[in-house]
């Protein structure tokens, strides 16, 4: 997705064009195009009256729509098929007049050429039964209109001309925004990406900047299409027009950080949390980002404040629970990761990673014991430790139980519980629950 030279050039005749034009100076600069605005066949034989050709041929085929559309509200499908084919036979003659006016030398370099252009590949475009005509009508459309903007702005600060431009430019945008959306929903999305892409670049054309398009781009391209590169060209896109929400930020680290770009991702977090501090996703990424970097240490201050802030949420002290209960960490402590495990129970009893951390957390107590035990002698002295030491191992073995089989209760079709459920069973004598459970299997 990366601009070529005689893309950014054509950009920056359509900016400077632009920004010269009093009505559209919302627009800012420019600095990443992907509409594929590159142009034209050479030339070919034509006659100046093909433009005019493909103008009335473009309002017979409006005519025979128009009929159509009343006719489908009359519910008379049949009829309004036939209209529509009719329709289809005029657009296909406009669509050939006005490529020879795209061509010809006369007609060529004129704005009212590409006016009519885009008016027609927006037809097209716009009605599935047309669609086969040119399955690239919609950029094609566009590039129209961009095109007119580097031949006259003299044709643009014309009224009318200004008002059907910028009301089919508005129709292309929604139009690409639809597109986005349906190939989205089929899992197209290269295709999605670069429709939202352009309904971006078409907004700019009549100086409005809308970033939804590029944010949902952004979107799709890191959490879907995994295409890193794209999210942070599209951000920085951003940055540079000085759109500085949150959730740039956000994409910035998580695509940063998913191409081993740690210090990056640790950057761009820290610039979002400067301006954005409250955002909660920011905050959710710069707590990844220093788990991710083993820096529990760093981080378990704003996890704690997250935890109090959102009393309904136990994902917070479940993840405090986990820093604290891992024993590689310096902070591993079972006693607060019990504790914090407990307080996610609270908000929400029906947690089951809570239920099944505790649980393994006993459990690994217990087999510690065990294999402790094992590895002492046969002399008096030793049995005496042997019996002391299994003891408190099936203490452990009871304390765990209980969080175990609510584990198993509420997913019986995992293996691993399971499992764990039988051990703990045949260790604590319990043997007909044992056999049940293989029965269960």
């Amino acid at each position: 997705m990366k601009l070529t030279l005689q893309m950014k050039q054509l950009k920056i005749q359509i900016i400077n064009k632009i920004n010269n034009y009093k009505n559209l100076n919302k627009m800012k600069k420019l600095t990443f195009l992907v509409v594929m605005l590159a142009f034209f066949a050479n030339v070919s034989m034509a006659q100046n009256k093909e433009r005019v050709n493909a103008f009335n041929y473009n309002k017979n085929a409006q005519g025979y729509i128009t009929t159509a559309e009343q006719l489908k509200k009359q519910n008379r499908a049949e009829k309004a098929a036939k209209q529509m084919g009719f329709a289809k036979i005029e657009l296909e003659k406009a669509k050939k007049s006005i490529d020879l006016a795209a061509e010809h030398e006369e007609t060529k370099n004129e704005a009212r050429t590409w006016h009519y252009y885009g008016i027609v590949y927006y037809k097209i475009a716009a009605y599935p039964e047309f669609n086969d005509l040119d399955p690239d009508a919609l950029d094609k459309s566009l590039e129209a209109f961009a095109k007119i903007l580097t031949l006259d702005m003299s044709y643009v600060n014309d009224k009318q001309n200004m008002f059907d431009i910028y009301q089919h430019i508005q129709s292309i945008t929604s139009n690409y925004f639809n597109k986005g959306a349906v190939a989205y929903e089929n899992g197209n999305y290269e295709e999605a990406i670069k429709c939202y892409m352009s309904a971006y670049i078409s907004m700019l054309i009549i100086g409005e900047q809308d970033n939804e398009a590029l944010l949902i781009a952004a979107q799709i391209a890191l959490y879907n299409a995994k295409e890193y590169e794209t999210v942070i060209e599209i951000c920085n896109q951003l940055l540079a027009t000085k759109s500085e929400s949150a959730k740039v930020y956000q994409y910035l680290a998580v695509a940063s950080g998913q191409l081993g770009k740690e210090d990056d991702m640790l950057k761009y977090i820290n610039e979002g949390r400067a301006k954005f501090p409250e955002d909660e996703n920011l905050i959710n990424e710069q707590i990844n980002a220093y788990l991710q970097l083993k820096r529990e240490a760093e981080i378990v201050d704003q996890i704690e404040a997250m935890a109090a802030k959102q009393t309904t949420n136990p994902v917070y002290y479940f993840i405090l629970g986990t820093i604290y209960g891992n024993q590689e960490s310096t902070l591993y402590n079972i006693d607060s990761a019990l504790g914090y495990y407990q307080k996610a129970l609270e908000i929400d009893p029906n947690h089951i990673d809570s239920y099944i951390n505790i649980g393994s957390m006993y459990i690994d107590k217990s087999a510690a014991l065990y294999n402790a035990a094992n590895e002492l002698g046969f002399d008096r002295e030793s049995q005496k430790k042997y019996d002391v030491m299994v003891a408190e191992a099936k203490s452990f073995d009871e304390k765990a139980l209980p969080y175990v089989e609510k584990a198993y209760e509420m997913v019986p079709d995992d293996a691993a519980i399971r499992q764990a459920l039988r051990t703990l069973y045949v260790r604590l004598k319990m043997m007909d629950k044992a056999k049940a459970l293989e029965t269960a299997e």
